[in-house]
């Protein structure tokens, strides 16, 4: 696994680099399959934006990969953001998102989210949020979090910014059970 990931992460850079020097509207992709596994990455470069990614895995027992991009459009709008993620057969896996964005109107929004789960002990955790702010200067979003256990069931706490804080019991076989939580003054 270690190989693949060296491989991988040597075809990402020089993609990333070739993304650097590509002219308007070009994409380069390239890729590499074997008896153990395959890596492989992509960079693209157009009008509003570039993008690259790439990912590896061992047949049979992990991979990973990624992507991120940035864009601009013509209005004035953005939008930049990227996500990786992992696993290994038998001991769990990973993964991550974010991203930004702007709007012509002054409008923006961003989020994020990550989950990790462990295999060996059936459990993980997801935390992911949203920040929104309208051009007219209203904000909405949350940050939430989850913890699971496979057969058992979730338990989630939600702190949103305007509509009150809650948790949600998600048990196995029951409805879920939310509760408001108090807010302090």
């Amino acid at each position: 696994m270690k190989r693949v990931m060296k491989v991988a992460s040597i075809v990402m850079a020089v993609m990333a680099l070739t993304a650097a020097s590509t002219t308007q509207a070009e994409a380069r992709r390239g890729y590499a399959r074997g008896a153990n596994g395959a890596v492989g990455g992509f960079a693209r470069q157009g009008q509003y934006g570039s993008s690259v990614g790439g990912r590896a895995v061992r047949y049979g027992s992990g991979g990973a990969g990624f992507r991120a991009g940035s864009f601009a459009g013509p209005n004035g709008g953005t939008f930049q953001g990227a996500n990786a993620g992992a696993f290994k057969k038998g001991i769990g896996g990973a993964r991550a998102s974010k991203f930004s964005s702007q709007g012509p109107n002054g409008g923006s929004a961003s989020g994020y989210s990550n989950n990790v789960y462990n295999a060996q002990t059936g459990s993980g955790t997801r935390n992911s949020g949203k920040d929104i702010n309208t051009a007219s200067g209203q904000s909405y979003g949350y940050d939430g979090s989850t913890s699971y256990t496979k057969g058992s069931g979730a338990t989630s706490t939600i702190d949103t910014q305007n509509k009150g804080d809650y948790t949600v019991d998600w048990q196995k076989g029951a409805k879920p059970v939310v509760t408001p939580v108090p807010s302090s003054p």
